[in-house]
C-alpha cells in the first residue's frame, strides 16, 4: 500500500473535527471514540480488504462494511459520524445514525461472499463494497457512496438542513424507510 490508513489525510482531517483523538494501532489500523465514549470506531486493512467497524470497550472490532479500496471506508466513516460532525460544528443534525434510509436510486444488492453479506451494486454493476445483509449500511451507505469523501465533508458543513439534504440526497427531505419514519 502506498498510503497507510494511519497516514491518510482525510481521516486525519475528519477525526479532529469530531473532537476526537486518533489512536494508531498500526499503520493499517486506527480507531477513535464515537459519540458513545464506550464505543470505538475502527478503520483497518487486513487480508486484502479495507474495513470499517466498531467495538465496545476492549473487544475486537466487528466489521460493519468492507471494500477493496479505502475510499468507501472513508465514506462509511462520514456516514457513521454525520450527525456527530454536524453537532460538533454547531449545526442541526439529521438524526440518521440509527435509522434506516431507503436505498439510493441506481443502487442494488447482490449476494456477498457469505450468507450474511451483500455486495452493493451501482447500475447493476458490482462495486467491491460489502455490508451485512440486515445492516443499515446495506441501504444507508448507498447515498454516501454517491459522493467523494471530500464532498461529503463539504455537505456536512452546509448550515441549512434542506440545502444539505438536497446536496446529499437530491431532495429537501431525508428519505427514511417507511418503517423508520
Amino acid at each position: 500500500m502506498t498510503n497507510t490508513i494511519a497516514d491518510d489525510e482525510f481521516i486525519k482531517t475528519l477525526v479532529p473535527l469530531l473532537d476526537r483523538e486518533i489512536y494508531v494501532v498500526s499503520e493499517d489500523h486506527v480507531w477513535f471514540r464515537s459519540n458513545d465514549l464506550n464505543v470505538m470506531i475502527h478503520a483497518w486493512y487486513e487480508d486484502g480488504f479495507y474495513s470499517g467497524g466498531s467495538s465496545e470497550r476492549l473487544s475486537p472490532p466487528g466489521t460493519s462494511m468492507w471494500a477493496d479500496s479505502l475510499t468507501p471506508v472513508k465514506q462509511w466513516l462520514l456516514m457513521y459520524n454525520f450527525d456527530l460532525l454536524r453537532y460538533c460544528l454547531g449545526l442541526e443534525y439529521f438524526d440518521i445514525r440509527f435509522r434506516e434510509l431507503l436505498i439510493a436510486p441506481n443502487w442494488s444488492h447482490r449476494p456477498g461472499p457469505n450468507q450474511y453479506s451483500l455486495e452493493l451494486c451501482h447500475n447493476d454493476q458490482p462495486t467491491g463494497v460489502f455490508a451485512g445483509k440486515w445492516s443499515d449500511e446495506a441501504t444507508n451507505l448507498t447515498w454516501f457512496l454517491n459522493h467523494t469523501p471530500e464532498r461529503l465533508l463539504e455537505i456536512a458543513h452546509i448550515e441549512d438542513v434542506e440545502e444539505a439534504c438536497q446536496a446529499l440526497f437530491g431532495t429537501t427531505h431525508i428519505p427514511f424507510n417507511k418503517e423508520d419514519d
